[in-house]
Order: C-alpha cells, then structure tokens, then sequence
C-alpha cells in the first residue's frame, strides 16, 4: 500500500471512530486497564493481553539497543526519566521521571515489542483486533475510549488509543510492523502534559532492529 493510500485509511479511521467508540464510554465502575505489575496496579487488573488481540506475545531479544538492554528495535528516553528496576523484565521496560522511580503510584511509561499475524499493509485487521478488546475489557468500566491514527517520525503508522478515567489517563502507541508490533504504554496519574509528551517522544524515536 502507498504513502498516500495509508494516509487516507488513516483519516477514513478517524471519521468512523466516534461512532464505534461511543458504546464504551459511560459504563459503571470497574478497574483501571492498565499493565500487570504495573506501578499502581496490582496484578489482578485489565490487561490488553497481546494473546487476546490475536497475537502472539513472545518478543525477539536478540540485539543490544541504546539504553543498554535487549530489545528488537531502538528508541530513545527522554531526558529526565530513567528505567524502573523493580518493574522491568527482559520484555518490557519501565520508565518514571527521575527521582520517582520507587514512588508507589508513579506516572510511568512502559515499551515492549510483539508479533502478531497481520503484515504491515494489513493494519486495519491488527487496530480492529485492538479495539474489540479494549471494547470488551471496557465493558465494566467507567472510562472514555478515543483513538488516532497517524505516522511516527520514523514513519511508522501508529494507533493511539488514549482511556480517560476519573483518576488515570492510559495511553497506547501502537507502531506497526511487518507481523509485529511495538507498544509504547503511558499511564499518566498526574494530568502531566509533560509525561503526554515523554511517550510520544519515545514513540517517535522507535526504529526497527534492521537484523530482524
């Protein structure tokens, strides 16, 4: 699929959105969907388990990126945050804003990479996988879905999807691979704008392993 073609599925997404999200907004009370053993979660939470998107959740850590640990890609932190030691696995890292590393319930930032079915030209199959599960997860919980599409600037597409809580704001980055994935995972507590712009900064920055 072209540049251009991309382009306009994106935008055609972006028209179609509103309706197929307003079913999830307004539902009673539930848990925040957020990642398991997260900070401020506890593991019996929502998840959006990569297994129930019709993925499979198995990375490839063989190559050595930037910050030092195994990962299938590179990206780059933002100033300011460092890895939460406690959190992190070889799979998945965390992030806080330095000096809040061992807070309790910090704003955090969590990347991670996966495989999926879906070729890179079939995104629309992979964000409708997505979406019926967050819809699903969703369904007890009393939380606002929106999302986006648009390009990385690496050139990626992405699919934003953002839930909107009384207490918590999740965002999810989805940047599109060939039979893969990367999830760039924001949990805001704060409001921060500057947390907003950390994530998206390290979306952004996220280039593929060229060995993969």
């Amino acid at each position: 699929m072209t540049q251009k073609r991309k382009r306009a599925a994106l935008a055609l997404w972006l028209l179609l959105l509103a309706g197929l999200l307003t079913s999830c907004a307004g539902m009673p009370g539930g848990n925040v969907p957020g990642v398991t053993d997260a900070p401020g979660t506890s593991g019996s939470q929502t998840t959006t388990d990569s297994s129930r998107l019709e993925q499979s959740a198995q990375s490839d850590n063989d190559n050595e990126n930037k910050n030092g640990t195994d990962f299938p890609g590179s990206y780059t932190v933002p100033e300011g945050w460092a890895k939460m030691e406690r959190y992190s696995t070889e799979n998945k890292i965390f992030y806080a804003e330095e000096g809040h590393e061992d807070d309790e319930m910090p704003d955090n930032i969590s990347i991670e990479v996966g495989t999926n079915r879906y070729s890179a030209d079939e995104h629309e199959k992979f964000r409708e996988a997505i979406l019926r599960q967050l819809a699903m997860q969703l369904q007890s919980v009393d939380a606002e879905l929106t999302g986006d599409g648009t390009f990385t600037e690496q050139d990626y597409i992405v699919y934003i999807f953002t839930i909107s809580q009384e207490d918590v704001v999740t965002k999810q980055y989805y940047i599109v691979g060939d039979q893969r994935y990367c999830l760039v995972h924001l949990t805001n507590f704060t409001g921060s704008e500057s947390v907003d712009e950390a994530a998206r900064a390290m979306a952004d920055s996220f280039v593929w392993d060229s060995s993969d």
